[in-house]
């Protein structure tokens, strides 16, 4: 098909003369001599057995024959290079999809150290609580998921599980001197299958009455959850894994840390051919690290 091209570096010598009006400008450009600048356009109007220059004595001029190759070499350059370019952007591109919360506090905080050891790679960021179909969305290199699989036809590395107990921050519970006074905060799940997952739930394993306040307070995301627990606006429900660095740092205190609510499972998913990759195989493995119990 592609037979009577003639040779790739002929064409992009041709395209640099014709853009620049020069073949010594053209071999300037190339970090070529001028007399290969030459040579190289003299090979091809030989090939095509047509002139493309008109040869001044200073300059050169492209005939019709030759305008109009130049206009045709140098989109189908510019393409390839936007190719190529897109191909390398494909292999250094890290794109992880995962949940607010998940992103927000466990995943972001660690990050620079994946960026540390990996500086060859950049991580881009995809958030939302809707499942991600990996087979279709190819833009897409691991999806990290919160829930029970399972995942047929994906490489799934499970990550921690987690439970959910009550957390607020220190001067709160100070302040706080009748559980009956406390203001509730918990998550409005948008995925179903979630029921266990609440105060009433909380409260039955706690033994405790529901607060005289009339409802709890209510997110469709669990790091505003989270955000205004450490506000110090009430008791969040929250998971024990999401909350651990703001616990480690004093930020939030568990109260009733004996009463914990099972809660689901984090696992980041691949497809067979990504997870041979080495951006997503580097990825898969730090984040094995980062997840192992210290």
């Amino acid at each position: 098909m592609f037979a009577r091209i003639p040779s790739p570096a002929a064409l992009r010598t041709f395209e640099a003369a014709a853009r620049l009006g020069s073949f010594k400008a053209a071999a300037a450009e190339l970090s070529v001599t001028p007399t290969a600048v030459s040579h190289q356009i003299r090979t091809l109007e030989e090939h095509l057995g047509i002139p493309l220059f008109i040869r001044r004595t200073r300059a050169v001029a492209l005939t019709e024959s030759g305008r109009r190759l130049s206009e045709a070499v140098h989109d189908a350059l510019q393409r390839i290079t936007l190719a190529l370019e897109d191909v390398a952007a494909t292999e250094t591109v890290l794109t992880v999809s995962t949940t607010p919360a998940f992103a927000a506090l466990w995943l972001v905080p660690r990050l620079k150290r994946f960026e540390e050891r990996h500086p060859q790679f950049r991580l881009q960021l995809v958030t939302t609580t809707l499942p991600t179909d990996l087979e279709r969305d190819r833009l897409v290199d691991v999806a990290i998921r919160y829930g029970t699989g399972p995942y047929p036809d994906l490489r799934a590395l499970p990550l921690a599980d987690e439970r959910f107990g009550a957390y607020a921050t220190p001067d709160y519970l100070e302040r706080l001197e009748r559980w009956e006074d406390a203001e509730l905060i918990e998550t409005a799940w948008q995925q179903s299958g979630f029921d266990d997952v609440s105060w009433d739930a909380w409260l039955a394993a706690a033994a405790l009455p529901r607060p005289t306040r009339p409802t709890s307070r209510r997110f469709e995301q669990e790091h505003y959850v989270v955000q205004a627990g450490l506000a110090s606006q009430g008791v969040a429900l929250a998971s024990s894994l999401l909350v651990g660095d703001l616990v480690a740092r004093g930020w939030l205190e568990s109260y009733r840390p004996d009463t914990r609510l099972a809660g689901r499972r984090y696992t980041a998913l691949a497809t067979d051919s990504r997870a041979q990759l080495r951006k997503v195989s580097c990825f898969l493995e730090w984040l094995e690290e980062e997840a192992s119990p210290a």
